[in-house]
């Protein structure tokens, strides 16, 4: 569960600075190319928890869709209005994750 809402925030991200980019606003890669790099790196900690027989159930995969869906949404809203607090919210989820494993 946890890999799969980690991935969330670099997908928020990429799609604010897409639409920032097809409107105009914005024509920087450099953020482009680490957000994918951070979403490329969570894929592959997916993976391996997957192998691991981290999905095994049913429940654990429909939660974590589900946060992750209305998560996406947030950290997309916030990310357009103020960037700098949707890394400090990644941060703090982040923070706690690492703080109970």
């Amino acid at each position: 569960m946890l890999e799969t809402i980690a991935r969330v925030p670099y997908f928020s991200y990429l799609s604010v600075l897409h639409l920032y980019e097809t409107l105009g606003y914005w024509r920087k890669a450099d953020l482009l190319k680490v957000h994918f790099a951070e979403t490329w790196n969570e894929l592959h900690h997916l993976l391996i928890m997957e192998s691991l027989g981290g999905d095994r159930l049913w429940i654990d995969r429909f939660i974590a869709q589900h946060v992750a869906v209305a998560y996406y949404w947030v950290v997309v809203l916030i990310y357009m209005l103020f960037p700098s607090y949707a890394y400090y919210l990644m941060k703090l989820i982040e923070g706690q994750s690492i703080a109970r494993f």
